[in-house]
C-alpha cells in the first residue's frame, strides 16, 4: 500500500467537507433571508386589500391573512398544510400559540355560520401580522 498519497487523499476530503459545510450555510442564511422583491409587493398588495376591507367584512379578512400567511411560509420552502408548516416553522414565530389561535379562529370561521367578534378578528389579523413580520414580511 502506498503511503505516499495519503495526504493528498486527506487534504481532499478536507476541502469536500468543507465545501460542502459552505453550501449548507448558504442554503440555509438564504431560506431564513426573507421574501423575493415579487413575494413582497404581493404580501404587502395583499395586507393592504385585507387591511381596507376588514370593517366591512372582518370573515374575509381572517380567511385571506390565514392564506397570506401559507404563501409566504410556502416561499421559504415549506411544505403541506398550514397546520403542517407552521409545526415545520415554529421556532420562527415569536409567539407560535398567538399564530396557531389566529388559524383556529381562520378555521371556525371557515366552517360555521354567522357573524364573527370584531375583537377577536382584530387580535387574529395583529397575530398574523406578527407572525409575517418573523417571517421577514416588515409590514
Amino acid at each position: 500500500m502506498d503511503f505516499s498519497s495519503f495526504p493528498i487523499v486527506l487534504v481532499a476530503i478536507f476541502v469536500l467537507i468543507t465545501l460542502l459545510l459552505v453550501v449548507f450555510v448558504f442554503v440555509k442564511m438564504r431560506r431564513r433571508k426573507g421574501f423575493s422583491s415579487e413575494s413582497m409587493q404581493y404580501i404587502r398588495s395583499h395586507w393592504i386589500r385585507i387591511i381596507d376591507s376588514f370593517d366591512s367584512h372582518p370573515k374575509n379578512a381572517v380567511l385571506d391573512m390565514d392564506k397570506l400567511l401559507d404563501y409566504a411560509l410556502s416561499r421559504h420552502g415549506f411544505e403541506g398544510s398550514l397546520g403542517e408548516k407552521l409545526k415545520k416553522a415554529g421556532p420562527r414565530f415569536k409567539d407560535l400559540n398567538g399564530v396557531w389561535s389566529a388559524h383556529k379562529l381562520r378555521n371556525r370561521v371557515a366552517h360555521e355560520l354567522g357573524d364573527i367578534d370584531k375583537g377577536q378578528a382584530k387580535r387574529a389579523l395583529k397575530q398574523f401580522k406578527s407572525a409575517l413580520n418573523d417571517l421577514g414580511a416588515e409590514l
